[in-house]
């Protein structure tokens, strides 16, 4: 590593040359660099240093890389970090060169002769890639609360501290009131050892926790190289190095063991469900699995889970983490949407009949299970004490004013109908024993005007007395009563059935459609997954009322048509016969029009999907001239649709009038029948027969005029058939994500949209540290928003893997990583709520402050302030009352909210203009999050940390702004394009 100089002082090279002592260093020939007064050049070769634990000179552990140097390197002496009470080893550092390595060995107090700038940056990356090493087993890295800078002195109150990059030097922390990493005390140890003042370097892999008020005092590394007091402190920070990895190697010891004991109570769980499953064939309810944890929120959702057919799955923490598992957790880990909802204090919610509700005790947040009863009124189960007790206006009083409620969601595999069907139904028992309970009997009082006027007719011509006429009116007035609350029953019973069904099956759906991978619902126009997405509940809309009673009515009057034979055989059988060839008649034309349906629905489709297309591009289409052209491709869609639908409206006309000759032809066969007979048939009971069977012609006439909506079924499941076969992500099935540390790699990547097509990207390979400010720079279609994707997991690679602190994404929980991210996607969109909505989304109870914040460095605090309504403003549906750059500058600032270690932009201020964007960007670096940019504008990447360069899916360039403008490349002609 050379570097210029000044003429009074002596590059490293130069010293070595004249002052150095050759030594040999090989991997049988390793140096042990123990002594703190000596400082070792690389002359030759390549080292690799290890950190090496020794009990009475002997290896203790496997040797630990450390970093490997080239020639021109400076290596420094450590002195061993020696045993303390409760230890008998040691920590020391050895190199082990490559063949015809050779060190330079120098007395330590040489350097103060080399340029302090040179020496600052030897220290610097030795400094950087230690902290690296001690930082390999932090699983939760703090978020800075401050940052140091050199040259400052100020006052902080307790926080964590770190840097934007490099190196600093912190000094001024008494003992007791701050903690280097959350591990040591450097304060504390300097006193021990009797050393200097406790300086401590800090880079972006570092940390010091300040648990009170301080004054701390930051220096660069070459400022302590002038003043002579480096090699003090590097002796003590390579003491408190040598602390931090002891302790490091303490807590691994301990996890490793957590780990272990994790692993086996694992398989013991996995084997015992097992055998429990085994035994249990009929799959009767079993106790919860005994790997959820024990805790009162496992056991209220689980019996919600087996009231609602739903798979909780309870995730452990590790053993390090001493968190308890949110609802959150609960639901990531399980792949279970849920929706809040708000109890009215007025109102008597639990006599109602919903789903089952997950809410809280208001005294003390202890949660309770809420589970509907067969008779429709709510039940409180208290997971602690395992009993359920009858809601009461004062147990709903004593909870708190929200609950959740959990849908179920959709098979991962391909959706049969019997799939949906099972969604539908689960739970209704209750509401189909309602059904058939007020069915049957109203079915039987149907008959009775009926007999009574059969009755009557007998009983007049027989010169009855007109007191039994009295008690055929009364009983035919009660018969009434009786068969209006028989049909209140059960309407309520089908409402509640038809408003679960559908909104449950259509929950589902919505859930499926939104975890489908994007590559297979870019194959669908918008319009068509919309119209997808409101099929079930336009079946329901088409199905209640006429359908529903129609159907109903044919069942239960299907037996009752058995009356008919108890007065004349030969009359029975005509009338069942006429009765069941009517019915035929009527599911065939029901059947001839699903060809015309199916077709109707999909120009239905291809016209909103256009529609949709038209008026989201209204703009571009006007200033290219382009509405005929427009209106022609609707026209020619709108056209086959009305075809349809006048060949629907045809059948559907058939249809009518042969439910309309339907009484007609009944009457007249019943009349031809008794005409051919004998004729002793009384008159009442002819009215009898007569009137039973255009009861069943009348519901089967009203069941005809609906088989639209009914014909309608088939063709819209067949359209929706390709989105519930598709295989959803499995975004949960990867390993829980509680935290990210910020560290993001590229590693290798080759991705390819087809399998036989060209490589979008070819072996790219970026990496991005905790803090780190990256930039990825390329013309357009260099597959710069296709690494945007594949960091979310929306795309898999088609070769290498996206490793988040070291983890392979495809392993990982997808949710629960993109929860912890926050990203600005380069197409903007906002949802039509007020602006707080769409800052806040997911986030729960953010405050005011924190919105605020965000907006500043968003650049648009002072845009909503100027709004009448401030926060409240509504962005609408259109989303017109934001400008392009004033609603990209409220992304930036929601991806801010909840402070989430990595950032990901895909050019998320191309629609600001120079000054605004410029503004922005410097906002952003001042982030301590890891902030991966996409960006257009190339002149706002001067604060990038590094910038890569993509041309045709390749990395040709890397390095600072400053590093890639002094040489010709692509990224200069892509700067020298924009600028000019």
């Amino acid at each position: 590593m050379m570097r210029d100089t000044s003429p009074e002082h002596a590059s490293i090279a130069e010293l070595a040359a004249s002052a150095g002592e050759s030594v040999p260093c090989a991997g049988n020939l390793p140096v042990k660099l123990d002594d703190p007064d000596t400082v070792w050049f690389i002359d030759q070769g390549a080292v690799n240093l290890f950190l090496v634990e020794f009990r009475d000179g002997v290896d203790h552990a496997a040797p630990q890389h450390l970093l490997r140097r080239e020639a021109g390197w400076l290596l420094p002496g450590v002195a061993p970090n020696e045993p303390r009470e409760g230890e008998d080893t040691t920590l020391s550092l050895v190199a082990k060169g490559s063949p015809g390595t050779v060190l330079k060995r120098l007395p330590a107090s040489l350097l103060s002769e080399v340029d302090p700038a040179e020496l600052a940056e030897q220290t610097d990356t030795w400094v950087a890639a230690v902290t690296d090493t001690l930082s390999r087993f932090a699983s939760h890295r703090p978020r800075p609360t401050a940052l140091a800078e050199p040259g400052l002195t100020r006052s902080l109150a307790p926080c964590t501290l770190s840097v934007r990059r490099g190196v600093v030097w912190v000094s001024g922390p008494p003992r007791g009131a701050s903690l280097f990493m959350d591990l040591v005390d450097q304060a504390a140890l300097a006193e021990e050892s009797g050393g200097h003042e406790a300086v401590i370097p800090l880079t972006r892999a570092s940390w010091l926790t300040l648990s009170d008020e301080v004054t701390l005092s930051g220096s660069s590394t070459e400022n302590l190289a002038r003043q002579g007091t480096l090699l003090p402190a590097l002796e003590s920070f390579h003491a408190v190095a040598f602390a931090v990895e002891r302790l490091n190697r303490v807590l691994s010891v301990v996890d490793h063991a957590n780990l272990e004991r994790a692993r086996t109570t694992s398989r013991y769980t996995a084997e015992r469900t097992a055998r429990q499953r085994l035994f249990n064939i009929y799959d009767l309810p079993i106790g919860r699995d005994v790997s959820v944890e024990d805790t009162s929120l496992a056991d209220a959702l689980q019996v919600i889970g087996r009231r609602e057919g739903i798979g909780f799955k309870i995730p452990v923490r590790p053993g390090s983490s001493g968190a308890p598992v949110s609802l959150v957790d609960v639901l990531d880990a399980s792949g279970v949407r849920a929706r809040r909802v708000r109890f009215k204090n007025e109102g008597t919610w639990w006599r109602g009949d919903s789903n089952a509700m997950l809410a809280f005790r208001a005294e003390d947040g202890q949660p309770v299970a809420l589970l509907p009863g067969w008779f429709g009124r709510y039940r409180e189960f208290d997971p602690v004490s395992k009993r359920s007790a009858r809601m009461t206006a004062d147990r709903a009083a004593a909870l708190a004013d929200e609950a959740w409620v959990f849908y179920r969601p959709l098979p991962v595999g391909n959706v049969k109908p019997a799939d949906l069907l099972r969604i539908a139904l689960h739970g209704s028992a209750a509401d189909l024993a309602r059904l058939v309970m007020a069915g049957l009997p109203g079915g039987l009082i149907k008959l009775v005007p009926a007999l009574a006027l059969g009755f009557v007719a007998n009983h007049t011509a027989g010169g009855g007395t007109a007191g039994a006429l009295y008690t055929a009116a009364v009983a035919v007035a009660g018969f009434g009563v009786l068969g209006a609350l028989l049909h209140l029953f059960q309407s309520k019973a089908m409402t509640r059935l038809e408003g679960r069904s559908a909104s449950r099956v259509e929950a589902a759906f919505w859930d499926r459609l939104m975890r489908l991978p994007p590559s297979i619902l870019h194959r669908h126009p918008s319009g068509d997954l919309a119209m997808s997405g409101m099929t079930f509940q336009n079946l329901r809309d088409g199905l209640q009322g006429i359908v529903a009673d129609g159907l109903l009515s044919i069942l239960f009057l299907l037996p009752v048509l058995g009356v008919i034979f108890l007065y004349d055989a030969t009359l029975g059988t005509v009338a069942l016969a006429f009765s069941l060839a009517s019915l035929l008649i009527t599911v065939v034309f029901g059947l001839r029009q699903i060809p015309a349906c199916g077709r109707m629905i999909r120009a239905a489709r291809r016209v909103s999907g256009r529609l949709f297309q038209i008026v989201g591009g209204i703009g571009k289409l006007r200033v290219e001239n382009a509405e005929a052209s427009a209106f022609a491709m609707w026209a020619r869609d709108y056209r086959e649709q009305k075809r349809a639908e006048l060949e629907m409206a045809a059948l559907e006309g058939h249809v009518r009038a042969f439910g309309a000759a339907l009484p007609f032809l009944a009457a007249g066969v019943l009349l031809a029948v008794v005409a051919v007979g004998d004729g002793d048939l009384p008159v009442g009971d002819f009215l009898v027969v007569y009137l039973v069977l255009m009861a069943f012609q009348y519901a089967v006439a009203r069941l005809g005029e609906s088989l639209g909506t009914v014909a309608a079924m088939l063709p819209a499941f067949d359209q929706m058939r390709p989105l519930l076969a598709a295989v959803p992500e499995t975004e949960v099935e990867g390993a829980p994500v509680e935290y990210l540390g910020g560290d993001i790699l590229f590693d290798r990547i080759s991705y390819r949209y087809d399998p036989d097509g060209p490589l979008v990207l070819d072996d790219v390979t970026i990496n991005a540290r905790p803090g780190e400010f990256i930039a990825i720079a390329g013309e357009s279609g260099a597959g710069k928003s296709t690494l945007f994707r594949l960091a979310l997991g929306f795309d898999r690679p088609t070769a290498g893997a996206v490793y988040y602190d070291g983890r392979d994404l495809r392993h990982l929980n997808l949710k629960q990583v993109r929860r912890r991210i926050g990203s600005v996607p380069q197409s903007v969109g906002l949802h039509p709520l007020d602006l707080w909505d769409n800052l806040v989304g997911h986030h729960d109870k953010v405050a005011s402050d924190e919105v605020w914040a965000a907006v500043r460095v968003a650049d648009i605090e002072e845009e909503i302030r100027g709004m009448p309504m401030g926060m409240m403003t509504m962005v609408g549906a259109s989303g017109n009352v934001l400008s392009g750059g004033e609603s990209q500058r409220v992304t930036i600032a929601r991806s801010v909210i909840g402070n989430p270690q990595i950032m990901l932009f895909d050019e998320a201020t191309n629609w600001l203009d120079n000054e605004s964007q410029a503004r922005v960007m410097r906002n952003l670096t001042t982030l301590t999050s890891t902030r991966v940019v996409i960006a257009h504008r190339l002149s706002t990447l001067q604060q990038a940390d590094r910038i890569y360069v993509l041309q045709a899916g390749r990395i040709v360039q890397s390095g600072s702004f400053d590093e890639l403008m002094e040489g010709d490349g692509v990224f200069r002609e892509l700067v020298r394009r924009q600028v000019a």
